[in-house]
């Protein structure tokens, strides 16, 4: 049985671009989701934004 309407967006920092979450949206009832997150890149809290980019930084 399917779960639902919702489905799998990335939170993108607006300062690094680095993609650092995941979580669900209902993609009929939320167009945009802003949180204010820690950016492990940026080693602050920013504003992390949905997007469809995926970035990965490097380990080295």
């Amino acid at each position: 049985m399917p779960r639902g309407k919702s489905t799998n967006v990335y939170l993108i920092c607006k300062d690094c671009k680095m993609q650092n979450y995941t979580t669900r949206i209902n993609k009929k009832t939320t167009t945009k989701l802003e949180h204010k997150k820690f950016c492990p890149t940026c080693k602050k809290m920013t504003v992390h934004a949905t997007g469809s980019e995926i970035k990965h930084s490097s380990g080295n």
